[in-house]
């Protein structure tokens, strides 16, 4: 179903403009206007902040009649008022992310996939030929671990007590027969002081009277109140009357600690032992059964049928130990997806960033609550995790060990039908997790938070109260090669592919369905004898044993698919174990000792490809509308009323119609995205717009993927033009491409190059500043708060006449980093007029943030005009002024006639007292509109525009009686980068001056007449006066007051330059003479360069001894030196080591600084 129309038609331009969006050169002309995304939607708890997404929205109907000659999109960003980006702690996000304004273009035509599958698939991996082994000639194989163990054998020779507790009773519950079993108790200090347990006497000996008893392997574990838990004794067992354990760490009695004990039997054969009351303190463990291990590449496929009745409600909850080697990393514990592959429920357990995220219910989108985990909490032990939803309430919730570890709400979504559903893996096999699973289970209710903890230690949920919502359990309790179903206690159906594993637990690690033993009001537990005695009341030898333990080797699977109409699926699944498998013995360490290959009659599969046409789908072409990327957001404000980069986006008009999809911005800030309809003639229609070169583009294989596109010329087409847009990312490695490089970029037409450039891009001057990062380093084609460079080429004096033509898009060769990159060809008709000038906009004066760098202004207005006519465009007339005041009038002749889509800056002269003199606080308008002089302008609606804007500010003082001003500087600790000029509204330097002396204070007093002026501060570091990421410290720089006080202070994290306009207003009148220039007739010649080696440089112009500094792009210093230029003498340098790049050699002394590009080729 469409979105709701959302155009406003505003007959009176100005005033929907002033009222609704910040203005560039507000034109003249109807206007419709088309609002998206807006911050309101976006800036919602009710959507967790949601990112702007995929979404449909109304545009201009096709049918409607009019022409548009402009549109324009307005990409509005502010910072989040309630929240913060991502849930990260910053109202603006911390970084410089992409963010990509999408269309999608529904052609309407249908295509399907040809694709491929094999046969067979051995272990969940695709082969050409293989071979199994289903029936291995000694059975299972396994691998088998040696472990030597050792116990200490007490003889008494002295004085020593046994503990004893009265009331024993003979039981069978504690060592009988069992492949394993473990008992936890404690003894209580009271039972302890009741039995005659000394304290700071050494326990040396715990015994427990038995009939007989046997095990592979007995371990007692110990500790003391909530101390840790050590290993006191772990040996094979052969007793017959009493069990004695001599401890190998003795254990000291305090007097008020309670001690618990754990012991624990593998492969134990018995009968009775002495058993004594204890109630509430002792649980038994038997060996039921294991749990299934994910050691990547596996999945399990769950049944479906039982699921179909989940519609508001879930649960899904299961033990996870995750592995620690591996963890954190993008995982998926399960994912279940509807018929269309949508997501219904999915959790990343965890993704590489640690945080747990919780999906559930599909409805145009997922609802989803994750949060940041702790690595203990998702591995190397096992934990109970439990995720509900109730969509009724709105409330999702994750438990872990039985508690609410988080929870979101107004999370509505109900839940389709699951078609699929995995463990292990996400449904398309990826993003695989590493681990044991147990008890793993579904249910169509919202467990309560009782429910989940009164049942998560138990496997048996057969008098659970929820067991008639229950809809799959799977407890991995059957063997290795075997379905889970109901022979194996998980009737609901499940099928491994891959090599998971189901494995028993060891018996000291059995923590799965408790038991208290002789019931909850007579529990009983072992009766332990606790020997104590002084160290010299003992003699002690060790005893050494080989312990051998039998890990069996899980099979493989092997699944046999065939072709199902659109799709493909497995018709039959088996389980063997690979021809060449080697079973190891090892050591305790994980050295290999021995290996034996696996015997057996082979069965041999040789693959085939199955050939299949995919679902068919509609053909959707992605188009790029423009790319911006975000702020460094750390401490930025982007305003109430944020900030607005306006895209030109006339070319995709044809797509800019009826219902149209959408996909812009990010997560990062609020975004409020407009688009402007400008009614009138285009220079030219619009035909086509062809998409081809996009997505990421790696530079070591550049040539291989980014290949020369062929465009087939359409009838009606008579013009055209290549539209590029590729930003640079990666680096840390060779020249730091893509990001940091010097590139050169290059279009071919039919394989003669006609286009060449450097990608590199200015950053230190952005109108955005001063952000949270390194924003004013040089970037490849983009800068951080910023949209990405476009480059629009016109192809048409290249192809005009041919049927075909070919573009190429070449790029300098680099092994690193990658290249975002859209290319798309736009056609065109002939030209609609003959003459026509537009007025594109006016940069000055303007209040638009983007121009803020150099607005408000004391200079004359400055425009930017463009000839749409075919005819050359010769003289035009300008008629301008602020709004109210009469109107000046200025006729241009450009030194060259500007031709078809060529544009130009005019500045006008105008000295309008109202233009700077008085009040800055209000906004006033200022109007320009410009008509051809030799010509009729066939499209007059273009050549009107005005603009809001601020006067600058007037500075005085109270009584007009003095005319001075300080410039009250301090040099950080590189002065010679800094340079500071004021100038007259004319452009003309009055006053300048550079500094020499680091973390220095100067003061330096103007006498200045009535006027308006401009005062700049030039860095040539491009780092400003401050800036974190370097070792230039601080400075800063003032406009004070004689008295005290001051007029201005400048931010002192400008980068490149920053400037203040401002109108001076006093009674006096001085002689203002020109400061000597701090820079004279110095110059640098750097030969050769380009250079691969040993470079000289030619110092002219200095007096005295120099410094040099050799620096890298990133301005890392590589050399430096001092050099006294005498006698022709040349200043040399090596550049052998250096990579190629761009490297910057600064000479100065203190009378003249140079800096000079010398390029490594």
């Amino acid at each position: 179903m469409k979105n709701q129309l959302h155009f406003i038609i505003a007959l009176s331009v100005v005033l929907f403009v002033l009222e609704l969006i910040p203005t560039w050169a507000t034109a003249q002309g109807d206007t419709t206007w088309v609002s998206t995304y807006t911050w309101e939607a976006q800036n919602n708890p009710e959507t967790n902040y949601d990112s702007p997404g995929r979404r449909w929205f109304d545009f201009p109907a096709s049918d409607n009649g009019e022409d548009y000659r402009k549109v324009l999109m307005y990409h509005k960003l502010k910072c989040f008022d309630q929240g913060t980006a991502g849930g990260l702690g910053y109202a603006c996000g911390e970084w410089d992310y992409l963010s990509y304004n999408y269309l999608f273009d529904h052609t309407g035509l249908l295509d399907s996939a040809n694709l491929t599958h094999p046969l067979y698939r051995i272990n969940n991996l695709d082969f050409d030929i293989d071979s199994l082994v289903f029936m291995p000639s000694e059975g299972v194989p396994f691998d088998t671990v040696l472990t030597e163990y050792s116990r200490t054998v007490l003889s008494e020779v002295g004085p020593f007590t046994t503990s004893v507790l009265n009331g024993a009773v003979s039981s069978e519950l504690f060592v009988s027969s069992s492949e394993g079993k473990r008992v936890e108790m404690v003894w209580s200090a009271e039972e302890l002081i009741e039995m005659g347990v000394e304290t700071d006497v050494s326990i040396r000996r715990i015994s427990l009277p038995v009939g007989m008893i046997e095990a592979d392997l007995l371990t007692l574990e110990c500790r003391w109140s909530d101390n840790d838990w050590m290993t006191v004794y772990e040996f094979p067992t052969n007793a017959s009357g009493m069990l004695i354990m001599d401890l190998s760490e003795v254990l000291v009695f305090d007097g008020i600690s309670d001690l618990s004990v754990s012991m624990s039997f593998e492969g134990l054969v018995g009968d009775v032992c002495d058993a004594v009351t204890s109630p509430g303190n002792v649980v038994l463990y038997h060996s039921m059964g294991g749990y299934i291990e994910f050691d990547g590449g596996d999945k399990m496929e769950v049944a479906v049928d039982s699921l179909s009745e989940i519609s508001s409600e879930v649960t899904l909850e299961c033990w996870l130990n995750g592995d620690s080697d591996w963890l954190p990393a993008n995982t998926t514990i399960f994912e279940g997806v509807n018929s269309n592959n949508q997501r219904e429920v999915n959790v990343h357990m965890p993704w590489s960033n640690s945080r747990i995220y919780w999906d559930a219910g599909y409805d145009g989108g997922y609802d989803r609550i994750d949060k940041l985990s702790n690595e203990d909490e998702f591995e190397g032990s096992w934990s109970h995790w439990a995720f509900t939803k109730n969509a009724e309430t709105g409330i999702m919730r994750i438990y872990r060990n039985g508690e609410v570890w988080h929870e979101g709400i107004d999370k509505d979504n109900t839940f389709g039908d699951i078609s699929e559903m995995f463990l292990g893996a996400a449904f398309n096999g990826n993003n695989s997790y590493r681990g044991g699973v147990d008890d793993f289970r579904i249910w169509r209710v919202a467990l309560t938070e009782e429910e989940i903890s009164d049942w998560m230690y138990f496997s048996d949920v057969q008098n659970h109260p929820q067991l008639s919502n229950l809809a799959a359990v799977f407890n991995f309790d059957g063997v290795n090669g075997a379905f889970e179903d109901s022979e194996n206690n998980s009737p609901y159906g499940g099928y491994c592919f891959g090599n998971a594993g189901r494995v028993k637990y060891r018996a000291k690690d059995l923590f799965l369905n408790p038991e208290v033993p002789g019931g909850d009001a007579g529990s009983l537990k072992p009766a332990l004898q606790f020997t104590q005695g002084d160290e010299d009341a003992f003699e002690s030898t060790s005893e050494f044993v080989t312990h051998t333990y039998a890990q069996p080797i899980p099979p493989v699977s092997v699944s046999t698919w065939s072709v199902a109409g659109n799709d493909v699926e497995w018709l039959d699944i088996a389980y063997g174990w690979p021809h060449d498998l080697l079973q190891v013995t090892y050591n305790a360490l994980g050295d290999t000792l021995t290996t034996y290959a696996i015997e057996g009659e082979s069965v041999v599969y040789t693959n085939v490809e199955l050939n299949y046409f995919g679902v068919p789908f509609e053909v959707i072409d992605r188009v790029e509308l423009g790319r911006y990327i975000t702020p460094y957001g750390i401490n930025l404000s982007l305003g109430n009323d944020g900030w607005t980069w306006i895209y030109d986006v006339t070319d995709y008009l044809p797509l800019l119609r009826d219902s149209v999809e959408l996909e812009c911005g990010n997560w990062q800030e609020l975004l409020d995205l407009k688009f402007a309809f400008i009614e009138g003639t285009p220079p030219r229609d619009v035909i086509n717009v062809e998409a081809f070169w996009n997505g990421t583009y790696y530079l070591n294989s550049w040539n291989d993927n980014v290949q020369s596109h062929q465009y087939t010329v359409a009838p009606n087409e008579e013009m055209f033009r290549l539209v590029t847009r590729a930003s640079g990312h990666g680096f840390g490695q060779g020249n730091n491409c893509g990001e940091f490089c010097y590139n050169t970029h290059s279009v071919l037409v039919d394989s003669t190059e006609h286009w060449s450039w450097e990608i590199m891009q200015e950053c230190a001057d952005n109108p955005l500043y001063p952000q949270g990062g390194t924003w004013i380093y040089d970037r490849a084609a983009w800068c951080p708060g910023a949209p990405v460079a476009t480059q629009h080429f016109e192809l048409t004096p290249w192809v005009v006449g041919q049927s075909t033509f070919e573009v190429e898009y070449d790029v300098t060769d680099d092994p690193f980093g990658n290249y975002r990159m859209e290319g798309q060809i736009i056609s065109y008709s002939a030209p609609n007029m003959s003459h026509d000038v537009e007025l594109m906009d006016i940069l000055s004066p303007n209040d638009r943030k983007v121009l803020s760098r150099w607005n408000p202004v004391c200079e004359n207005p400055v425009v930017l005009i463009r000839n749409n006519g075919s005819e050359p465009l010769e003289q035009c007339l300008f008629t301008y002024g602020v709004a109210g005041e009469e109107p000046q009038t200025y006729e241009y002749i450009p030194e060259v006639p500007l031709q078809f889509l060529e544009s130009v800056q005019v500045s006008l002269p105008y000295d309008d007292v109202a233009y700077t003199q008085g009040d800055d606080e209000y906004l006033m308008a200022f109007q320009v509109s410009v008509d051809l002089v030799l010509d009729d302008d066939q499209e007059p609606s273009n050549g009107t525009a005005h603009t809001l804007f601020r006067r600058p500010p007037t500075w005085a003082y109270n009584d007009l009686d003095d005319n001075r001003i300080i410039v009250w500087t301090k040099t950080n600790n590189a002065p010679y980068e800094t340079t500071v000029e004021l100038t007259d509204r004319n452009q003309n330097v009055i006053w300048e001056r550079g500094y020499t002396e680091a973390n220095t204070i100067y003061r330096d007093t103007i006498e200045l007449n009535s006027g308006c002026y401009r005062f700049t501060v030039l860095d040539y570091g491009d780092d400003g006066l401050s800036f974190w990421a370097n070792s230039d410290g601080s400075g800063y720089v003032r406009f004070k007051k004689v008295a005290g006080g001051n007029f201005a202070t400048l931010e002192d994290d400008f980068g490149k330059s920053i400037s203040q306009a401002f109108r001076f207003e006093t009674n006096l009148i001085s002689d203002v003479e020109d400061l000597v220039p701090v820079f004279d007739t110095a110059e640098v010649t750097v030969f050769p360069n380009p250079a691969q080696g040993s470079v000289r440089a030619r110092l002219e112009g200095f007096d005295s001894e120099v410094k040099w500094v050799l620096r890298n792009a990133m301005a890392k210093e590589l050399q430096s030196g001092t050099f006294r230029p005498s006698n022709g003498m040349l200043l040399s340098f090596d550049m052998s080591d250096y990579a190629v790049g761009m490297y910057s050699l600064e000479v100065y002394d203190r009378e003249n600084r140079i800096i000079s590009w010398v390029i490594r080729e």
